[in-house]
Order: structure tokens, then C-alpha cells, then sequence
């Protein structure tokens, strides 16, 4: 999963401006979305560079140590019966370490893995933006459907007032039911300009998460689709437990902190530097070599090594953490996306049809002179809310997948 997202990551990212050019008028579908998300937002940005430079320790761990050059110069006699030729003596050598203990094989280990958890990280900050990008998008499908619903409302009453006027001056209805039509229908067109308000924010708050400094009014393609879906819990668990990114991070850190604890007792084991230069001891040449060999008499590393020790049972508590986080998510957002499908199918198999019948038979009974106005508004009223109650339910089970897909680390095809 990680490698998908940092493949993902890297195609959208290396995506040309012209591309986005090109697309810049096309509507903001799902797909659409998470591409932009991934291609320009800010944050992922900052996440981006900071895995490049836990990246550049990478750089440093394979190296060895400098050699180091010593010039030397002694018996410079300012005194004495000596002459200054016969004493002074002038040298050069050449100084390499020699790492014991594996120190160098270990700092590779070690930045490896650094890097391995840095990935993880960046992947989980990846796939939780790409989820509140997902809710954004259906946050302003839903407003695209409120407005759709407010519009044909309008319209509706729009109509009504035309049908009655004509029986107004047929004599027919009194004026009183004219003014009442008139009325609801400046309600429902207040109505109408507050959802598309309500859209046209919406698409702000979802074009900033995408990293747009220009707002500019955006199409909103796609639907609030509905597939019921019964996945097994305990098989949820599982994948939890092996695809989440924050799962992997923790897991990945604990081998990393072990790799450290090996490194830093690797350190209490001395360095040899062996060396071999030129000496000029007053009119002979000479040649001079050795080792230099520390005494590791009082620090043998034990702060370094208790340390390491201490970020291993660090690690191995935030791992244990990540894991029943992991698996209390998944239960809560289990629970809640069970709830939202029955919801979903109490509207849609009884709700919708009982609220467009009600309707149906109150505008007949109103259009043929059967029945008052106010039956007819209060249907129009419980159909409209209905059908609102239905999308917003709709949106609260898209809502519960995106959490579920995020307890569980991975995408759920319903």
C-alpha cells in the first residue's frame, strides 16, 4: 500500500503544468480530486521535502572517517653547544581509522530504516489527506444536490403561482391563496440562493485543500453512489493490523531503534588509526609509522547504549498504541458505516416513495379544486425535506467508508 501511494505520489508530482492546463476548465470528479491533491497541495508538499532530507542521512551513513595529515617539527635548540643541524627534526604522516564492530555495516542499517519509517509517515500523511480530500469532494456533492433540490422547488412554485394566477382572475381561488403561493415561493427561492451559496463554499474549502490560490467557480461532477457491502470485521482487523501506514511506521521504528541499540555498543569498542609518514631527523631521512589505540577506561558508550535501550521500549509502547488505535478504529468505523447503509435503505426503500406519493396525490387533489392549498404545502415541504434527509444520509455513508478505508489502511470496494 505504502509503495503504491509514494508511486502515486511520485507520477503526480512529476505531471507537467501543461497537463493541469489542459484540465484546469474539465469538472472536479473523485479521481480528479485526489490527482490535484496529490500533484499541489501545500502540506504534502512540506511532508515531501522532509522525507528528502531524512533521505540525505542516507548520504553520510556509508562514509568512512577523514584521514587526517600531522607536520610535526621539534629540537629547534635556540641553546646549547648542539648545533641546530644536528638536532632538529621535521616530519609528516598520513592518518586513516579503521571502524571496528561493524560500526559502518550498522549506520547503513540505521539509515535505511530511518528512511523505511520516514516513508511510512509520509505514506499516512498522504492517505489521511487524500481522505479529507475525498470528504471535501462529497461535502460539495451534496451541496450540488441541495441546490438541485432547491432549484426544482423553485421551479415547482414558480409554476404554482403562474397556474394560480389564472384561477385567480377565473374566480376561482381567493386572493389570499395567490398570496400564500407567492410567499412559499420567495421561501423556497431564499432557500435556493442559500444552497448555492452553501455550494459555492463548499467548492472553496475543497479547491483550498487542493492547493488553488484562485477560486473560481468549479463543476462538480459525479454522484453520491450507495453499494451495500457487508465486509467481515475480523478480516478488517487483520488488514489494520498489516496495511496501515502508521501500523508499519511504529513497526518499522522498533526494528530501527533495535539497529540502534547495536550501533551504540558497536561505539563502546575503540577505533584504531593506524598511521606512516616522512621524518627528517637533522641529516638523516627517515620513515615512521604506528597505530594510535584509545583507552576506553572510564566512557565505554554506556550513555548512548542506555539510551537506545530506552528509545527500544519507547518504540515498542508506541507500536503496541498504533495497534489498538488501529483496532478500535476499525470497530467504531465499522459500526458507524453498518449504521449509515440502513439508513440509507430506509429512505430509499420506503421514505422517498411514500414522500413523492404524498405529493403526487396532494398536487392532483389541489390542480382539481379537491382540497385546500395548505395540504399541498405541507407535502411539498415533508418531500423536499426527505429528499434531503436521503442525500445528507447518502453523504454520511460515504463519509462512514472514507473512515472505514482509513481504520483499515486500505480502499474498500463496497
Amino acid at each position: 500500500m505504502i509503495k503504491k501511494l509514494m508511486f502515486l505520489c511520485v507520477l503526480m508530482s512529476v505531471s507537467g503544468v501543461w497537463a493541469h492546463s489542459q484540465e484546469s476548465a474539465a469538472p472536479l470528479t473523485l479521481e480528479r480530486v485526489v490527482g490535484l491533491y496529490v500533484e499541489k497541495n501545500l502540506e504534502l508538499e512540506a511532508a515531501r521535502y522532509r522525507l528528502e532530507r531524512v533521505r540525505a542521512d542516507q548520504i553520510a551513513a556509508p562514509l568512512r572517517p577523514n584521514p587526517g595529515v600531522t607536520v610535526t617539527a621539534e629540537n629547534f635548540a635556540f641553546s646549547g653547544p648542539t648545533p641546530f643541524s644536528k638536532v632538529y627534526e621535521v616530519a609528516t604522516s598520513y592518518s586513516e581509522t579503521i571502524e571496528l564492530g561493524g560500526k559502518r555495516e550498522l549506520r547503513v542499517r540505521v539509515a535505511d530504516l530511518t528512511v523505511s519509517v520516514a516513508e511510512a509517515q509520509f505514506a499516512d500523511v498522504m492517505r489521511r489527506g487524500i481522505a479529507a480530500a475525498k470528504r471535501l469532494y462529497f461535502e460539495a456533492v451534496l451541496a450540488r444536490y441541495n441546490l438541485e433540490v432547491a432549484a426544482e422547488n423553485s421551479q415547482t412554485f414558480a409554476q404554482l403561482v403562474q397556474f394560480n394566477q389564472v384561477r385567480f382572475e377565473e374566480g376561482a381561488i381567493p386572493e389570499s391563496d395567490l398570496i400564500k403561493v407567492r410567499l412559499e415561493r420567495m421561501k423556497f427561492e431564499s432557500a435556493l440562493r442559500q444552497a448555492d451559496l452553501n455550494l459555492r463554499q463548499a467548492t472553496i474549502r475543497l479547491l483550498e485543500r487542493l492547493g488553488e490560490s484562485t477560486f473560481a467557480r468549479q463543476n462538480i461532477a459525479g454522484d453520491l453512489e450507495f453499494a451495500a457491502a457487508e465486509p467481515a470485521v475480523e478480516s478488517l482487523r487483520r488488514l489494520a493490523l498489516t496495511e496501515r501506514a502508521d501500523v508499519q511506521a511504529a513497526a518499522r521504528e522498533v526494528a530501527a531503534a533495535n539497529e540502534r541499540v547495536a550501533l551504540e555498543n558497536a561505539r563502546a569498542r575503540p577505533d584504531l588509526r593506524p598511521f606512516f609518514g616522512y621524518k627528517r631527523a637533522a641529516a638523516d631521512n627517515t620513515l615512521l609509522f604506528g597505530v594510535v589505540i584509545p583507552l576506553q577506561l572510564r566512557d565505554r558508550n554506556e550513555a548512548g547504549i542506555a539510551r537506545a535501550e530506552s528509545d527500544v521500549k519507547a518504540a515498542q509502547a508506541q507500536l503496541k498504541l498504533a495497534q489498538n488505535r488501529a483496532l478500535a478504529e476499525v470497530e467504531a468505523a465499522y459500526e458507524a458505516f453498518q449504521t449509515a447503509q440502513q439508513q440509507v435503505r430506509t429512505f430509499r426503500d420506503e421514505l422517498l416513495g411514500q414522500a413523492d406519493e404524498s405529493r403526487t396525490i396532494a398536487l392532483a387533489a389541489y390542480e382539481e379544486g379537491g382540497t385546500d392549498l395548505l395540504p399541498f404545502l405541507e407535502s411539498q415541504r415533508t418531500r423536499a425535506e426527505v429528499r434531503q434527509q436521503y442525500f445528507q444520509k447518502l453523504f454520511e455513508y460515504r463519509s462512514s467508508l472514507i473512515d472505514l478505508e482509513l481504520a483499515v489502511g486500505r480502499e474498500i470496494q463496497p
